[in-house]
């Protein structure tokens, strides 16, 4: 169930801020309200549903439990970006990938 929470509400927050800051450093496009972030959070926990899945099925495995989602949510950014057809298609990694490793790092932590 802590996983679960972790990846619901701070995967699509930190996700949404890594996007704009690799809108912010490509561009340099400033926010101008808070509606657009808004918007990209609640299009992100679709997303941070399937990855918690795959870190679920992973930590049950012997692989180590931060890379597989990592890789999973780079790789679908990255295909995500190529669908939309933007030319910086490899930064975009990032937006998945960081919100991916840090949740996974915060729900296998032994409190």
């Amino acid at each position: 169930m802590k996983r679960f929470l972790i990846y619901l509400f701070l995967f699509p927050a930190i996700a949404a801020t890594s996007l704009y800051a690799v809108l912010y450093i490509l561009t340099g496009a400033v926010v101008d309200s808070l509606s657009g972030p808004a918007f990209v959070y609640l299009m992100f926990i679709g997303p941070a549903l399937v990855v918690v899945l795959v870190d679920w099925f992973v930590s049950r495995t012997r692989i180590p439990s931060v890379i597989a989602p990592t890789l999973f949510a780079g790789g679908g950014s990255v295909l995500a970006a190529a669908w939309a057809g933007t030319i910086d298609v490899p930064v975009f990694s990032l937006v998945g990938a960081i919100p991916a490793a840090v949740c996974s790092w915060l729900s296998n932590r032994r409190v």
